[in-house]
């Protein structure tokens, strides 16, 4: 009970008012993201952070991007003020998170915040600098490309290492078609 619950007793008024401004304020993502996202990580939007800890305890490999309320609470963690702060505790906030937001808005909260670098933030931005077109208009290959980046903007840079960024952006694709036909 304390841990499907325990979210509200670490959190107090504050938190909640910080958590529920932070995730609400963000722009939506389109929906052809969101599918292309929720294809490409095979429904992850439906999945919680209970599946993360069992597929972990079993030993199956799972990336962290598969839950984005995992992610989320992560990222906002450490603005909070909870007090002797510890891992569990974030294991706490991220079931709070599934308890009163949808997997969709934690995802449009990770997108909407993520620094994709030179001074590009968020989907919006990334979007109008790479293919200098909006969101809702990208084809899955450029799709594939933000969610290179989105998993390592460094190392994932066109500008830096355009190789390594086509592969990934290509990779991201082929799941995304593969996982489309099952």
């Amino acid at each position: 009970m304390y841990m499907e619950f325990g979210g509200r007793y670490i959190l107090n008024k504050n938190d909640r008012r910080i958590i529920t401004w932070s995730i609400r304020t963000n722009s939506k993502l389109p929906e052809s993201f969101t599918d292309f996202y929720n294809t490409v990580y095979l429904n992850s939007l439906f999945r919680n952070s209970w599946d993360l800890v069992i597929d972990t305890f079993s030993g199956l490999k799972t990336p962290r991007k598969e839950c984005p309320c995992s992610q989320t609470a992560n990222l906002l963690f450490p603005v909070l003020t909870i007090k002797n702060k510890n891992s569990f505790d974030i294991f706490l906030l991220s079931r709070y998170l599934e308890q009163h937001y949808t997997q969709k808005e934690c995802l449009n909260f990770n997108f909407s915040n993520f620094d994709f670098l030179e001074n590009r933030k968020g989907t919006e931005q990334i979007s109008q600098s790479l293919f200098n077109k909006q969101v809702k208009t990208l084809q899955p290959i450029e799709m594939g490309e933000i969610l290179a980046l989105y998993e390592n903007p460094v190392r994932n840079n066109r500008n830096r290492n355009p190789e390594r960024a086509k592969s990934r952006a290509q990779h991201f694709y082929d799941l995304y078609s593969e996982n489309l036909n099952k």
